[in-house]
């Protein structure tokens, strides 16, 4: 990028000596006509409110699929951008391309070399497999250094100060050392570090549900289902009590995920078996970094899924149901237990039909919620070919300052919202089309975010977020006593967590070190979850050690010996590095 500027300065120059020539001969024509310019640029904006950005259309690339299928038909005819456009001269062209995956069209669109004025993609953190590609863009120089912009800007001020950023935010992403500027920024990060809190009104409680009805025919509390073993003998009552479905089949004990069959759900099921906190690693006896594959740990594991399925006690497509007949088996009722759901989900919320289960104790003996500390998703860059990207910036700061963080959750003032004692209130009107999940309304009329529930496009990109501040509620409507998600704060009230706080990055987050890239290359190519499926199905304990041992081969052949020396040099250099406990 050094070598660009440097062409860009001598451009520049060279522009500079070639203007200084046209203006000689052109004298004080050419002076008149500039302050012709400035004083017709002084007319056009005498009239503007202090918010006026500039006469544009900002065209969006998002690689989220969330924003994709949450587009208004008409952007900038939804009462909310009309009030963006009036108060900021900005108009907003937000484009989504459907594929296989998000980070393949995000990989693609990169690789063609031109991008529209900004893209916005998924990156929890710097572990997603979305940031090598915006990493390498940036190095090879296809965005626009906006460090300047933010040291001068209303909110992204911030993430300058000393404790604000995550550690992964600031050292990986924003304030690299090997960028010489800010060239990718991620969004959502919380105003205030609330992680360790339990507010009810905000609380996504999540994990296994299972049937009210059971849970009352056996006479349980399912909150004291805390160890593998507990959650074994209830998955055996449940198959000897007969128990059928909305169709009068026999039901499921266990059933996957509401949103279709994985193997991330073995984070519930499995808790106390899960050796590898840290995204598969985790610190042996010996102090050493080691991957669960290299140790006996995960033979439990194993060995615990394979006694469900051949007890009968998992739905045999637990791993691989596809997500529109995951969603099917758990409103009809046919899985006892769903593996993977949460209180904002409609089936939750809707009925009295589901409780939490558990959680299941972890390996260090008890259930509370690890939090890792302050928020952080999603990340945003700008063209280095867009023009005046300092506007660019500027509107989208403008976006996260309270007044526009107002209008991109809740809509235009008077029409879908009112301030009430300093906060703002949803229209009576706005809020029955709330509560009655009417998202075409949300989206195409209003166009605001709503927390989520309507333009999902304002919802992601935000930041300096302190929505009990700012609103004076976690989310809009949510303060109402009516509001359609009155029950999933109810269930947050009744099944309160303890939370630990585990400072760090998972392990694979060093996967990105420079010195690693052939590594990672090789480990890119390993795909453990499907390995640990496999094993899961094996016919005999013969089969599942050979598919083990056979994995451990592959971990060695790639160099991982090299990539856990080096997560230990920084563990031992500062423990609240990585995300390692026991």
């Amino acid at each position: 990028m050094k070598g660009k500027k440097i062409k860009k300065i001598f451009t520049v120059w060279l522009a500079a000596v070639m203007a200084a020539s046209t203006l000689a001969g052109c004298g004080a024509s050419g002076e008149k006509e500039k302050t012709d310019k400035e004083a017709k640029a002084g007319t056009d904006n005498k009239d503007k409110p202090d918010t006026w950005i500039a006469d544009r259309t900002i065209t969006v690339q998002a690689y989220v699929d969330d924003i994709g299928n949450d587009l208004p038909k008409d952007f900038n005819n939804t009462e909310t951008m009309k009030k963006i456009t009036e108060l900021t001269g900005i108009k907003l062209d937000v484009k989504y391309t459907p594929g296989d995956s998000d980070s393949k069209v995000l990989a693609s669109q990169l690789a063609s070399g031109t991008i529209p004025d900004v893209i916005v993609s998924y990156l929890d953190n710097s572990t997603r497999p979305e940031f090598p590609l915006i990493y390498k863009a940036a190095k090879d120089g296809m965005f626009a250094d906006v460090s300047d912009y933010m040291k001068n800007s209303k909110v992204y001020i911030n993430y300058y100060k000393d404790d604000y950023l995550p550690k992964d935010t600031h050292d990986n992403i924003v304030f690299r050392d090997d960028l010489d500027g800010v060239y990718m920024w991620q969004l959502d990060i919380d105003e205030i570090d609330r992680s360790l809190e339990y507010d009810p009104d905000e609380e996504y409680v999540g994990g296994m549900y299972i049937q009210k009805s059971i849970v009352d025919k056996l006479g349980i509390d399912p909150q004291k289902i805390n160890t593998q073993d507990q959650f074994y003998d209830l998955l055996v009552k449940i198959k000897n009590g007969g128990f059928k479905d909305d169709n009068g089949k026999d039901v499921y004990p266990l059933g996957p995920k509401y949103w279709g069959g994985s193997p991330d759900a073995m984070q519930y099921i499995t808790t106390g078996y899960d050796w590898g906190v840290s995204d598969n690693y985790n610190l042996d006896d010996d102090g050493n970094v080691k991957h669960i594959a290299e140790t006996d740990h995960v033979y439990d594991q194993i060995n615990f899924v394979r006694k469900l399925i051949n007890e009968k006690l998992i739905n045999p497509e637990f791993f691989t149901m596809d997500s529109t007949r995951a969603e099917e088996v758990s409103k009809n009722h046919n899985s006892a237990i769903i593996a993977d759901v949460h209180n904002y989900e409609d089936i939750i919320y809707g009925s009295d039909d589901w409780v939490p289960l558990g959680p299941l104790n972890d390996i260090s003996g008890n259930n509370k919620e690890v939090v890792n500390g302050k928020s952080h998703r999603g990340c945003m860059a700008i063209s280095a070919d867009a023009k005046n990207p300092e506007e660019i910036f500027k509107f989208f700061d403008w976006l996260s300052t309270k007044e526009g963080q107002i209008i991109a959750q809740y809509g235009a003032e008077g029409k879908s919202y009112n301030m009430v004692d300093g906060y703002p209130r949803l229209t009576d009107e706005v809020e029955k089309k709330l509560n009655e999940g009417d998202t075409d309304y949300l989206i195409n009329t209003v166009g605001a975010g709503f927390g989520g529930s309507g333009n999902y496009f304002f919802e992601f990109v935000l930041t300096n977020k302190n929505n009990k501040d700012n609103f004076g509620e976690s989310r809009p409507g949510a303060s109402s006593a009516d509001t359609t998600f009155a029950r999933s704060v109810q269930i947050a009230k009744d099944y309160p967590l303890e939370k630990k706080l585990v400072p760090g990055l998972d392990a694979t987050a060093y996967m990105s070190s420079d010195d690693l890239a052939d590594v990672k290359a090789q480990m890119d190519l390993l795909d453990w979850n499907e390995t640990l499926v496999q094993a899961c199905f094996a016919k005999s304990d013969g089969e599942v050690k050979s598919i083990v041992e056979s994995f451990r081969k592959q971990l060695k052949a790639a160099g991982i010996d090299r990539f856990e020396k080096h997560v230990k040099d920084v563990y031992d250099e500062d423990p609240e590095s990585v995300t390692f406990y026991d």
